[in-house]
């Protein structure tokens, strides 16, 4: 957010008996000093930084600070009136042994500098030339230049930093014309991300040319410079700091946060911290092309019939009537998680063991009042309705025996449970109806010696 130079703001700064000097202001008035050896950064309060753009860069550093638990490596800010920039010695390292960086926020560059003064920016400027960093927002970007164009308009004011060398130019009046309407909008850069556009510079619009620095983002528009880095300086023309509904509308919390991260990686980036940044989280990918058997029939996204494109969130089969969400009579392997303190399931063979085909799942002597479980994960989540059907056989079970069959749908839910003195004989076939919140099927053996045991085959949930 900036705002023009006019003769109008120039004569405001006038008083009775000529011309105000804040460098004269200060040097009679005495500065504390809010700087301390723990003081990561330093942001500008005084005249020239909008107390919106002042609460958007306190809302971003504190949300920053809450991201680490440990209170000891929280990142660590104070705020300087325009008097206490001049004052400080930002550059005495060995008093301000952590402080790396200097923030200026949005506002209007015309009165930033004709309020810190010739002495203020001096003091910025030794600070950067002694290894520290700046980030300027908006109009400090335009603060941080020698000269600037502001709508069509060249200006050199004489305590404008210089630091960056190379011109600026804004409002970019085809994103948002700084005096048409609100003057602000929220903006898509090149990388998809979107952020609030207020007056910001830019480079290469229409009144200037090359760009000093490493371009980090681009405005959509014309791809012109959006975010820099040039030495140990990050210029922002958007304001990534920006809080939704905080002056302007159109950003969510979550483009909001995200811009955070985005920012804050900047930031440690120029200024040579190591605050924590969270990790961006991944964007949930369409069923067909996130590398996952949804529909649990062996083939995943493309290879599975179901999907008509790469952007097809469903992986069931295109089909009509039942179908199969698992049919599983272990013959091509053995695909369920086992858990539990007792011998494993496992994939089985042999007379008594088997229903059908050469082979079934099942585990003999668990352990007596051990359990064991095999595990399957299951979708049928659309769905109107799903059936779980199987056929198993329980061998040797007698009073201090159980089996069961539960589905999970954020907690263990029981089919069948036969208790202590489970029936015994073949292979019987059983068949309940699943709820389609249900997400997995467990089977469940406690055996206690060598003649005893559990066997499965043939199991298959049905969905339509």
């Amino acid at each position: 957010m900036t705002r023009p130079a006019t003769s109008t703001i120039a004569s405001a700064l006038l008083l009775v008996g000529g011309a105000f000097s804040l460098d004269a202001y200060a040097a009679k008035t005495t500065v504390s000093c809010p700087i301390t050896s723990t003081t990561d950064f330093v942001v500008y309060t005084g005249s020239g930084a909008s107390s919106l753009s002042q609460s958007w860069m306190f809302h971003f550093l504190d949300w920053w600070r809450a991201q680490e638990p440990n209170a000891a490596l929280k990142p660590e800010y104070v705020k300087l009136s325009a008097a206490q920039v001049g004052a400080c010695n930002l550059a005495d390292r060995a008093s301000y042994r952590d402080l790396r960086m200097y923030i200026q926020p949005g506002g209007d560059a015309y009165l930033a500098q004709r309020w810190i003064g010739s002495g203020g920016k001096t003091q910025i400027n030794s600070f950067l030339a002694n290894g520290g960093s700046y980030f300027g927002a908006c109009a400090g970007w335009y603060f941080a230049a020698g000269t600037y164009v502001w709508q069509d308009v060249l200006y050199t004011h004489p305590d404008l930093l210089g630091a960056y060398p190379a011109r600026v130019e804004g409002s970019i009046r085809e994103v948002a014309d700084y005096d048409v309407g609100t003057g602000n909008a929220v903006t898509t850069l090149n990388t998809g991300r979107r952020a609030l556009y207020w007056g910001g510079p830019t480079i290469g619009y229409k009144q200037t040319n090359a760009v000093a620095g490493t371009v980090q983002a681009r405005f959509s528009y014309q791809n012109l410079p959006a975010v820099v880095t040039h030495n140990n300086m990050l210029l922002t023309s958007v304001h990534l700091e920006a809080f939704e509904n905080d002056g302007f509308s159109g950003l969510s919390t979550s483009e909001r946060e995200s811009n955070y991260r985005y920012l804050a990686g900047l930031v440690n980036q120029t200024a040579g911290t190591s605050f924590t940044v969270p990790v961006e989280p991944q964007p949930t990918l369409p069923a067909c092309s996130d590398g996952t058997d949804n529909d649990s029939d062996a083939l995943i996204d493309l290879l599975d019939p179901g999907c008509t494109g790469a952007t097809d969130n469903d992986e069931r089969d295109n089909t009509t009537g039942p179908q199969d969400v698992l049919f599983d009579t272990f013959e091509s392997g053995f695909a369920w998680t086992v858990s539990g303190a007792g011998v494993p399931w496992t994939r089985r063979t042999g007379a008594g063991k088997v229903y059908d085909g050469s082979y079934g799942a099942g585990v003999i002597k668990t352990g007596a009042g051990v359990p064991s479980y095999m595990e399957r994960t299951i979708s049928v989540a659309g769905y109107a309705s799903a059936t779980l059907t199987y056929v198993r056989r329980l061998m040797g079970m007698d009073s201090g025996d159980e089996f069961s069959v539960a589905y999970f749908d954020g907690r263990w839910r029981n089919l069948e449970l036969l208790g202590r003195g489970s029936e015994n004989g073949g292979f019987v076939a059983k068949s309940f109806s699943l709820p389609t919140t249900a997400t997995r099927i467990r089977f469940r053996c406690d055996a206690g010696a060598v003649s005893e045991g559990c066997f499965v085959d043939n199991v298959r949930v049905v969905a339509q």
